[in-house]
C-alpha cells in the first residue's frame, strides 16, 4: 500500500460560502470534490495548496490557516489528506480538472455527492 499526500483547499468567499467542484477525472468522475491534489517531492502542502489552485481554477489564493487532516482508504492506497482554509486574490475561476463548480454554505454540502471519506471533512466544517 503506497502511501500519498494530498492537499484540499476550501476556498470562502465573502458571503461565506465554500467552493465545490465536480470532478473529471477516470477515478470518482462526477463526484463533488474541494479543490487540491497530490503534494509533490520536496514541495510544502501550503505550497501544494497555491499551485493546484493555479492549475485546477486559474486563481492565486493565500492560504489564511490549516483546517484538520484525515485518511481516505477507499482506493488500494493510504491517502493523508490536509485540508486548508483560503481565499482567491487573482483571477477569474476557470474549471481545467472539474466539469463545473458551485458556491454552496456548509449546510448545503451535504446535498452534494461527496467520497464517502470526505464526511468526516464535511462534519468538520458545519462547527468550524
Amino acid at each position: 500500500m503506497k502511501k500519498i499526500d494530498v492537499v484540499c483547499v476550501i476556498l470562502h468567499n465573502e458571503a461565506n460560502q465554500l467552493l465545490i467542484a465536480k470532478r473529471k477525472s477516470h477515478i470518482a468522475d462526477g463526484i463533488w470534490e474541494f479543490p487540491g491534489g497530490k503534494v509533490e517531492p520536496h514541495e510544502t502542502k501550503e505550497a501544494a495548496c497555491i499551485r493546484e489552485c493555479r492549475e485546477e481554477l486559474n486563481v492565486d489564493i493565500e492560504i489564511d490557516r490549516f483546517l484538520m487532516d484525515f485518511h481516505d482508504n477507499a482506493f488500494s492506497d493510504d491517502i493523508h489528506v490536509f485540508a486548508y482554509a483560503a481565499h482567491i486574490v487573482s483571477g477569474v475561476i476557470a474549471y481545467q480538472a472539474h466539469y463545473e463548480g458551485a458556491w454552496v454554505t456548509r449546510s448545503q454540502l451535504y446535498d452534494y455527492t461527496f467520497q464517502k471519506a470526505d464526511r468526516v471533512l464535511l462534519d468538520y466544517l458545519q462547527d468550524h
